[in-house]
C-alpha cells in the first residue's frame, strides 16, 4: 500500500509514505516447558499446546524517511510508554534498511495484555509482518516471524506464542523455537467449538521466566504431557492435560481457584490460561450460554471466541 504525502511547502519535496497491515490471533496456551540454555534464540523457546483465537491484534504501519529517526507506537489509540517488545521488532527491522525512517505504529485488540491470551506475542508478530510489507516484503514471511520471536525472548514476555500465533489453530509444539526451527503438530477443531474465558487480572510472564524455582516446577509439571496431546490431539485433551498442569503448578489465586470450582460444579471442564489470573474453556456452541453464566457468577467478564484456523495474515 502506498500514498503520496506532501511535506511542509517551503521543503519543496514530496516524499511516499509507505503503510503495511497485519493481523495475528491472540492465543491461550494450556501448557508448556520452558527451552531456552541454548544461545541462539530462534532456538529458544518452548514445547507444549494452544489455541489461537479469532480475536487478535491488528497493526497497521506508517514508514516514511526523515532527517531522524523516530519510532511512535500506540495501543488502542493510545501511546505506550515503554513498549519494549515492539521497539525491538522495528529497531531490527530498521537495522536492515539504509535510509532514516520515521516510523509510526498502532495495534488495537479487544482483549487484556499480560492475562494469557498472547497479546505480546501477537503485536510483535502483526508488528513485524506489518513492517516487511511496508518496507518491501525483503524478508519472507518466515523470517519477519522470527524477528517477533526473538523479541519475545529477549524481553521474557513469551517464548511459544509468535509460533503457535504463525500457524493458528490447536498448535502442539513439539520441538521448541521459532517459526521455521520449531517442529509443530496442527490441528483444525470442530468449527462448532467455542472457547469461552475471562480474566480477573495480569501474571507477570517475565516475573514467572526468570524465577528459577518456578521454572523448575514449570518443567516437571510439564513433563510427559506433549506425547499425550500429541496421542489425542483433541480440543478435550487439551483441557484435561492443563488442568492437570495448573493444579500442578498451583499458581492459582483464591478468587481464580474460587472461578474454577464455580465451573466444576456445573460439570464444565476449565483450567488456568498460561500465564494469567484467567481461565479458559472449550465446549459447543449450545452449551456457551452455560459457560458464560458461569465466568459471570464468578465476577468475570466472559469472552467467546471462535478458534481460529488461520495464523498471522498480511492485508
Amino acid at each position: 500500500m502506498f500514498k503520496r504525502d506532501n511535506l511542509e511547502p517551503s521543503e519543496g519535496v514530496i516524499l511516499t509514505v509507505k503503510t503495511g497491515l497485519s493481523f495475528s490471533p491472540c492465543q491461550i496456551t494450556g501448557f508448556f516447558s520452558i527451552h531456552d540454555t541454548l544461545s541462539d534464540p530462534l532456538k529458544i523457546g518452548s514445547t507444549g499446546a494452544g489455541m489461537s483465537l479469532q480475536q487478535g491484534v491488528t497493526t497497521s504501519v506508517r514508514i516514511k524517511r526523515a532527517s531522524q529517526s523516530k519510532i511512535a507506537i500506540s495501543f488502542n489509540g493510545k501511546p505506550l510508554a515503554n513498549p519494549l517488545v515492539s521497539r525491538t521488532v522495528v529497531r531490527e527491522h530498521l537495522e536492515r534498511s539504509s535510509e532514516t525512517l520515521r516510523v509510526n505504529v498502532s495495534h488495537k485488540g479487544s482483549l487484556p495484555m499480560g492475562c494469557g491470551y498472547g497479546t505480546s506475542g501477537a503485536g510483535a508478530l502483526s508488528l513485524s509482518l506489518a513492517l516487511n510489507q511496508a518496507l518491501g516484503s525483503h524478508l519472507s514471511k518466515i523470517e519477519a516471524a522470527q524477528i517477533a520471536h526473538k523479541a519475545e525472548v529477549k524481553h521474557k514476555t513469551g517464548l511459544g506464542t509468535v509460533t503457535s500465533a504463525f500457524y493458528g489453530g490447536l498448535v502442539i509444539r513439539t520441538r521448541a523455537g521459532a517459526p521455521g526451527i520449531a517442529e509443530v503438530k496442527k490441528v483444525n477443531p470442530s468449527s462448532s467449538l467455542r472457547v469461552v474465558s475471562g480474566a480477573f487480572g495480569p501474571i507477570s510472564t517475565s516475573g514467572v521466566l526468570t524465577n528459577s524455582g518456578l521454572r523448575k516446577r514449570i518443567n516437571s509439571c510439564g513433563r510427559g504431557l506433549v506425547p499425550l496431546q500429541v496421542k489425542s490431539p483433541e480440543t478435550k485433551t487439551l483441557l484435561r492435560l492443563s488442568k492437570r498442569f495448573a493444579d500442578c503448578l498451583g499458581l492459582f489465586s483464591p478468587r481464580l481457584r474460587g472461578a474454577l470450582a464455580k465451573m466444576e460444579r456445573k460439570q464444565i471442564v476449565s483450567s488456568m490460561m498460561m500465564i494469567g489470573e484467567s481461565l479458559f474453556t472449550v465446549v459447543q456452541t449450545d452449551l456457551v450460554s452455560e459457560a458464560k453464566a458461569s465466568i459471570k457468577s464468578a465476577g468475570l467478564i466472559p469472552v467467546v471466541s471462535k478458534i481460529s484456523r488461520q495464523g498471522a495474515v498480511v492485508f
